[in-house]
């Protein structure tokens, strides 16, 4: 491989073509230099004292040993002057030290033993290495309030954002290991929307307005401290709509998947599982409502019709209309005067007389 030098003197002493040729050429060379570099220069390189998580595989700790062959642990406030608890030979002497370029954290052996190991050659005791166990988290975070609304319900206009949490930061420090770069970086976040499909872009307001822009999501952070907030989580309208003027981002739940995978990590853990869960992976979702529909007041009116009562008098008849409200049909009583009492007398007699004629006959 090609130094960034030599890509240098390639440039000046090419091949025989115009300028404009050779700089295109120059160019297109170093591009893919830069392309192939990271391949040989990446996080398995661990510098003396470093932090390395339990699970990494093929890593190169030969620069932290500096010579060492033994390394030993000693359990927090005990004295170095004693036996420790665990200790490992790594090589013999004379013999091929090949195992410390690709060295296995391995969870059964250092399950228990995180914090500082020491050379144990010599009476020295020099720090060698950080062991520490892995530890992710997502979350959604609401930015106005400031707290985790993880699994909760909130209206669509509430501003979220994804917060990572992480003790792993330190793997991505040019200090802990030299050959890093911006390339390496090793957490993945996936989001989902309710319909179980993934979300590419956010767009930051109704598609054709003035400030509209539609930004690729952030799926691969490059994380150097925690807690880590999702940049353009602040700009994401939920609301939006697209060119036809249908809603981007349905009503429903909307899922925040994690994963890490440093140095193949995963193959010691797995990404399903209980013993992933917090150190390989991460999940967190977050419900946003439907839009209330639109409610316009009305307005009822109600009038109340009363027909007065009203007597109506005859020489022999007295019609009374009883009070009825909005009726069409008035109902209608009709009272007799009572006959004079001589006549009832007379009638009384008449068939009195006609009796005793029937009896006599």
């Amino acid at each position: 491989m090609y130094s960034f030098y030599e890509c240098h003197n390639v440039y000046h002493n090419g091949f025989k073509i115009t300028f404009m040729q050779r700089k295109n050429l120059f160019i297109t060379f170093c591009v893919i230099f830069l392309l192939i570099a990271p391949a040989a220069a990446s996080l398995n390189k661990i510098a003396a004292g470093s932090p390395v998580f339990i699970g990494e595989k093929n890593v190169d700790i030969s620069s932290a040993l500096n010579g060492c062959r033994i390394i030993a642990w000693w359990q927090n406030g005990t004295s170095q002057g004693g036996s420790p608890a665990k200790n490992i030979t790594l090589f013999e002497i004379n013999s091929d030290s090949d195992n410390i370029n690709h060295f296995n954290f391995s969870p059964e052996i250092f399950t228990g033993y995180t914090g500082t190991w020491y050379c144990d050659d010599n009476n020295i005791k020099s720090p060698v290495l950080d062991i520490r166990d892995p530890q992710i988290s997502i979350r959604v975070w609401d930015l106005d309030k400031n707290q985790d609304v993880t699994g909760m319900t909130v209206p669509r206009a509430t501003n979220i954002t994804y917060r990572i949490d992480t003790n792993m930061y330190p793997a991505l420090s040019y200090r802990n290991r030299p050959y890093s770069n911006p390339s390496d970086g090793f957490f993945t976040v996936k989001l989902t929307d309710p319909l179980k499909r993934n979300v590419p872009n956010i767009y930051t307001g109704t598609y054709g307005l003035a400030n509209t822009l539609i930004l690729p999501f952030e799926s691969n952070p490059y994380i150097t401290s925690s807690p880590y907030l999702w940049k353009n989580g602040n700009v994401w309208d939920h609301a939006a709509r697209n060119i036809q003027g249908d809603p981007v981002y349905p009503p429903g739940t909307y899922s925040f998947a994690l994963t890490q995978n440093l140095n193949n990590m995963q193959e010691s853990y797995g990404v399903n599982g209980n013993e992933s869960t917090g150190k390989t992976r991460s999940s967190a979702n977050i419900t946003f409502l439907a839009p209330e529909p639109m409610v316009i007041p009305t307005t009822s009116v109600t009038v109340a019709t009363t027909i007065p009562e009203v007597t109506i008098s005859k020489p022999a008849t007295t019609v009374t209309a009883t009070a009825i409200k909005t009726t069409s049909t008035v109902a209608k009583k009709t009272t007799y005067t009572p006959l004079p009492g001589w006549i009832a007398l007379l009638g009384i007699g008449i068939a009195e007389f006609l009796a005793i004629v029937r009896r006599n006959g």
